[in-house]
């Protein structure tokens, strides 16, 4: 589901009533910032709520004045959709520190963040790590550690060199291991390979298999093979990684993209086509996309400006809440 969770009659009335909602929820955040306008922010944010618009039910949850309108609220975006209504929920279910898999409420809450993490929360990403680094299942951690980094997650780098020290102290253990839903050989050996890259040892899977599990839709392939031809300086593969990801519909792999497209590095510098990309990356959940759209929305729609930078800041990207004070003013 997209960000969206209402329906117009017919195509014309989708762009100007989505146009409207947008502006609205952006002009919303303008007020809330302000503090002396606060109320009035809130009260928009309300209106959109109950026309089913789940990011401004998200925002509500961020400024609910007790824990039980909080819980509503989240599981309110959550049962409409929202990814970061999803994730939010997650810290009102009761589970244990080292869940037990066998015990009802300790499965409910991995299952849950696990769906959270499979639909793109960079914190439900980070999380779990956590839980598998728990168990001991230092490959898959790694793997989500992985993607949380790649997918913008502040602590992701800190965990991943952790992870890849505890690995190496661990005897650097190489047997596969199912672990949870979702997680192939595919996953294992991209993980792996992130893995040793990190506790500076070679690699035991060859380049061109990890090349072939990211043409085959293996995400972290692509970020792991992006990342080690940017380092070494061969942009126009990194290109070629991130292209090949960006067709999945991967938000991150777009933002990769038109991150190439932008700098024109191993491609020839196309804003228009960066724009795009950027737009569609966003669209798709994307939080430091959706703080790109607001630079380049800022000089000619406030509001809209507003919109992408509100998005972003609700999904906890660092920088956006001083855009929406500068935007303020």
């Amino acid at each position: 589901m997209g960000l969206f969770s209402f329906q117009s009659r017919n195509k014309s009335e989708d762009k100007s009533d989505q146009e409207k909602w947008q502006e609205m929820y952006g002009k919303a955040w303008l007020m809330i910032v302000r503090q002396t306008q606060k109320r009035k922010g809130l009260k928009i944010m309300k209106q959109l709520d109950s026309q089913g618009f789940s990011e401004a039910t998200v925002v509500l949850a961020m400024f609910a004045e007790s824990p039980s309108e909080r819980k509503e609220l989240v599981k309110k975006a959550a049962d409409a959709g929202n990814v970061e209504g999803l994730w939010e929920y997650t810290g009102f279910l009761p589970h244990s520190f080292c869940p037990n898999m066998s015990n009802a409420n300790d499965k409910k809450w991995v299952e849950t963040v696990l769906e959270a993490a499979e639909r793109r929360s960079v914190d439900a990403m980070n999380e779990m790590g956590n839980i598998c680094n728990r168990w001991g299942h230092f490959t898959e951690s790694m793997y989500w550690y992985a993607m949380a980094n790649a997918h913008g997650h502040p602590d992701g780098q800190l965990s991943m060199d952790s992870e890849a020290r505890k690995w190496k102290n661990a005897g650097c253990p190489k047997t596969f291991e199912k672990g949870t839903a979702r997680f192939d050989e595919a996953r294992f050996k991209c993980a792996l390979s992130y893995l040793e890259w990190h506790a500076g040892k070679g690699f035991s899977v060859p380049m061109d298999e990890i090349i072939r599990y990211n043409m085959n839709g293996t995400p972290i392939a692509a970020y792991l093979a992006g990342d080690i031809f940017e380092s070494s300086d061969d942009f126009e593969m990194a290109y070629k990684m991130y292209n090949t990801i960006s067709f999945e519909n991967d938000p991150h792999g777009l933002k990769c993209y038109a991150d190439m497209l932008a700098t024109g590095r191993g491609v020839e510098q196309d804003m228009q086509s960066a724009f795009r990309f950027y737009k569609l990356a966003a669209e798709l959940g994307e939080r430091e996309a959706m703080f790109v759209m607001g630079e380049f929305t800022k000089e000619t729609n406030k509001n809209l400006a507003a919109y992408w930078y509100g998005l972003s800041h609700a999904r906890g990207f660092q920088y956006a809440l001083t855009r929406l004070v500068q935007l303020s003013k």
